[in-house]
């Protein structure tokens, strides 16, 4: 009896630990312009208020067009989006939902509206970094195209 339930147990306990190592994972995004953004960091300005500081390779891709991958992440509840959050991980795997770190995302401004969607989506846009200490973000993308 005690030897069935002992392999019962290891049983379930492989059985839990193969189905929680066959999760869904989303598709990887970072390269080299994430990996430039992820290097953003927070420093006291004159007058001690914490102000973004940008690597000096993404600073000079500053007002240039890139092209990125990412997931779309609404502000708002729409059908289209004409302004959203770009993130490297999908939203289902935000920090505020218990799944790991807060993830690296850029604000974006299309002039056309976006579906939305959970796959991920290209966007090709001019490059704006927000050095101020004001509440708006610190990266956008401005007059993004999602690209097909």
């Amino acid at each position: 009896m005690h030897i069935k339930v002992i392999v019962l147990a290891f049983l379930l306990t492989g059985a839990a630990i193969t189905g929680y190592a066959q999760a869904p994972t989303h598709v990887p995004l970072m390269d080299d312009t994430w990996r430039l953004i992820a290097q953003k960091k927070y420093v006291k300005n004159a007058q001690f208020k914490m102000v973004p500081s940008f690597p000096e390779q993404l600073q000079q891709k500053e007002n240039s067009v890139i092209e990125l991958r990412g997931y779309v992440i609404p502000l708002k509840a729409e059908m289209e989006y004409t302004n959203f959050m770009l993130a490297v991980v999908p939203y289902d795997q935000c920090p505020y939902c218990g799944q790991g770190d807060i993830p690296s995302m850029i604000e974006v401004y299309c002039p056309k509206g976006v579906g939305a969607t959970d796959k991920p989506v290209k966007v090709r846009g001019k490059l704006v970094l927000n050095k101020t200490d004001d509440k708006r973000s610190e990266i956008y993308l401005m007059d993004a195209v999602v690209l097909k």
